[in-house]
């Protein structure tokens, strides 16, 4: 049974680490009060803070995870560089699940009762088996992807929006900016399963709002050859697509579209984009006609907290490759400690200690990693509806070239069941 610990001290509206406002009460000591006392529970111990990542190292999204897991540990190699957490060193324990909802719910149960929190649960359908049982043991879940489901458990912290709103947000985009007009049909190819599901509903409210048809595509993360996919979408005279699935996906679907002459925007969700894709036959179709919608800034983008991101993966992995999962790990990383440094001030170093300092968090601005300054005070709310949107670049480090943050009228109403 979980345990829902109140606490007398208050954990202020924003977080110190990221926010201009302070969690910390002047009059406390740094090891979170005045006496030093710390309540602490799984996966803390007199010198630790141990941290759990279950993510995809030999699946659909096993290059990009790799390259999480690097700037991850790196990114608490420096945090115990500079004096840890509330004292304590902070260990990283990563286990691969291959995009496995059985795998992941098996390696869930081993690691629960170690780790104080999960920084990471990669992929929509491992998310929707795991997310239930860390609700259960109270457990802080981060880095589980932006499928709106999540928006039903209080220990979910979503690193942005979701799926849906970011659809809500490409339709918006394409009518807006990209001159798709109202009788117009556009295409979703979508994973089935709350990943794919959630950016289908975004977009079908979205379509309906403004007047267009959309032609959806079930696919599932083993079929990579999207010929008959692109073959319905020509058919049905589509004027963009929406697509909501892994990179290898995105190369097939685009090459196989421009090969039949369906030259159109392509707008990807989050997790759609690779830049080793440029490289491939696709590329010249994926340089002219993609565009991608994301919560977390694009590996590219001038800002000081993905500057420091790319400066601290370039220092553990100076031939890594390079993408937007590298200012994702670094802000997974920023929310999670931020939620640590809030439990340790409060005096509550348990696992619920740290989902009561996330739910604590308001107005938390990380300095350009994502689009908007977050609020997550409302577990039934995403904590911003405001997106990244780039296109495809050979001129981009990363692959992506931001054009403009946005947020369109339909992902400012869509409404969550």
């Amino acid at each position: 049974m979980k345990q829902r610990t109140r606490t007398t001290m208050a954990v202020a509206a924003c977080v110190a680490v990221l926010a201009a406002c302070t969690t910390q009460d002047p009059d406390a000591g740094g090891g979170g009060g005045g006496d030093g006392t710390v309540k602490t529970g799984a996966g803390v111990t007199a010198d630790t803070i141990t941290v759990g990542m279950l993510t995809d190292l030999s699946g659909p999204f096993a290059a990009g995870a790799a390259i999480q897991v690097t700037e991850t540990k790196a990114y608490y190699d420096k945090v115990n560089s500079d004096g840890g957490i509330c004292g304590r060193k902070v260990t990283v324990e990563v286990q691969d699940h291959g995009y496995d909802p059985q795998k992941a719910v098996t390696l869930y149960r081993s690691m629960a009762a170690k780790v104080v929190a999960l920084q990471q649960v990669l992929g929509g359908p491992t998310s929707a088996a795991v997310l239930p049982l860390a609700e259960a043991d109270g457990l802080y879940l981060g880095g589980h992807g932006w499928a709106g489901v999540a928006l039903k458990y209080r220990n979910a912290q979503i690193p942005g929006t979701t799926y849906s709103i970011e659809s809500a947000n490409a339709i918006d985009y394409l009518v807006g900016k990209l001159g798709v007009t109202k009788g117009s049909k556009v295409g979703v190819v979508y994973f089935v399963g709350d990943y794919g599901n959630d950016s289908l509903a975004g977009a079908q409210y979205a379509a309906k709002q403004n007047g267009l048809e959309i032609v959806p595509q079930e696919i599932t993360p083993r079929d990579t050859d999207l010929t008959a996919q692109a073959s319905a979408l020509g058919q049905a005279g589509v004027s963009a697509v929406i697509l909501a699935a892994a990179p290898g996906q995105l190369a097939s679907l685009a090459g196989v579209l421009a090969a039949q002459g369906v030259n159109v925007p392509i707008v990807g969700n989050t997790p759609t984009f690779g830049p080793s894709l440029l490289g491939t036959p696709a590329g010249p179709a994926l340089l002219e006609h993609f565009y991608t919608v994301t919560s977390i800034a694009p590996y590219s983008v001038d800002k000081p907290a993905v500057q420091a991101a790319r400066e601290l993966y370039k220092s553990a992995d100076s031939d890594g490759a390079l993408g937007w999962e590298v200012p994702l790990a670094y802000g997974q990383a920023e929310l999670l400690t931020a939620a640590l440094k809030g439990a340790c001030d409060a005096k509550d170093l348990t696992p619920e200690g740290v989902v009561t300092a996330m739910r604590k968090t308001t107005n938390l601005d990380t300095k350009g990693l994502f689009a908007t300054p977050l609020d997550y005070t409302d577990v039934a709310k995403p904590p911003t509806r405001t997106v990244y949107v780039s296109r495809a670049s050979r001129d981009a480090e990363g692959g992506l070239k931001v054009l403009e943050t946005f947020e369109g009228p339909n992902a400012k109403s869509y409404t969550f069941g």
